[in-house]
Order: structure tokens, then C-alpha cells, then sequence
């Protein structure tokens, strides 16, 4: 099994399980969080799922969503499968217009919280959102970050990296990692 297959069967495991978040890492740096929409495409017709963005002007790169244009924060989009609403981890008035209720939330890139450690972001859809399910997704995971200092919300890593897929792609994002 390679290491895609690997993040597949945990995230699916994860879905399976009574846990409610879950912190995924690894080189795969901008396909993390596009590993779980698809996952969640493939198990899932109509789910109701936030997506919480660093800045909503990423939705329309392709690294990131890559829609056509920028939506505002709380419209609801259908993307393959299901529905999705965006706002943004660094404007908290958009979490505002966002629903309450959702199947799912995927957080990224997490990084930035790392450097931050402003929680808020994360504590607002456990303490005043309904989701049952959240994937916290990082982009880059520096030597520095230290993970644990957000381990209160999550109970398990899953580890998706790109040595299997792309070797030289995943030797330079481990020396950039650790020239850092």
C-alpha cells in the first residue's frame, strides 16, 4: 500500500469513527485538503460541508479550489457532489455568515495557526458550529511547527505525503522544510 492508499484508508477510517477531528500532514502540499473533497465525493450526495480558507481571494486559485470566481462568504456552492460554503480563518465576520449546521469542515492551510497560535478560528466550529466531522489540512509543515499545541482538537494525524507520486517534488519540499 503506498502512501496515498495509506491517507485514503485513515481518512475513511476516520469518517468511520466517533472522532470528530482529524489533523492531516505531510508533503502533498497542495493536496491535502483536495485528497478529502474527494474523498468526500466519492462516500457522500448532498453533504453540507465548510470550507475555511485563509483568504477567500484563494478560492479561485487552482492550488487551492480553483472555482471561476470568487464567492461571497456563507453562499452556498455545489462542487461535484455536494454543497460547500466558504469563509475566511483570519476575517471572523465571515464566520458569521456562514450556517450553523454542516456535515463537514475542512480547515486550510492550518500552517498559519501554527505561527499564530490564534485558536479562535478552530474553537468557533467546535464551541458555536454543528459539525460533526473536521479536517484540519496544513500546507507546508515546517520543522518549527509544533502540532501539539492544537492537539486539544484533534485525536489523530494522518500523513499524506508525495514520495510515491513524485519523489523530486518530495525531496524539495523536505529540504525546504528543513533549510528553514
Amino acid at each position: 500500500m503506498n502512501r496515498k492508499q495509506q491517507a485514503i484508508k485513515d481518512i475513511e477510517n476516520f469518517l468511520e469513527s466517533d472522532e470528530k477531528c482529524v489533523l492531516i500532514t505531510g508533503t502533498h502540499q497542495y493536496e491535502k485538503h483536495k485528497l478529502v473533497m474527494k474523498i468526500l465525493n466519492t462516500h457522500y450526495k448532498n453533504a453540507h460541508i465548510l470550507f475555511r480558507i485563509n483568504s477567500m481571494d484563494n478560492i479561485t486559485d487552482d492550488i487551492f479550489i480553483g472555482l471561476s470566481k470568487k464567492p461571497s462568504a456563507g453562499a452556498q456552492i455545489k462542487l461535484s457532489n455536494n454543497y460547500y460554503e466558504f469563509d475566511s480563518f483570519n476575517t471572523s465576520s465571515t464566520w458569521r455568515k456562514t450556517s450553523n449546521r454542516f456535515d463537514f469542515a475542512i480547515f486550510y492551510p492550518i500552517d498559519a495557526l501554527c505561527r499564530s497560535l490564534k485558536k479562535e478560528a478552530i474553537s468557533n466550529l467546535f464551541e458555536y458550529k454543528s459539525i460533526p466531522k473536521i479536517f484540519l489540512c496544513s500546507w507546508t509543515d515546517n520543522s518549527y511547527y509544533d502540532y501539539s499545541k492544537l492537539s486539544e482538537f484533534f485525536s489523530r494525524q494522518v500523513i499524506y505525503d508525495a514520495e510515491e507520486e513524485d519523489l523530486a517534488y518530495h525531496q524539495r519540499v523536505l529540504e525546504s522544510i528543513y533549510r528553514k
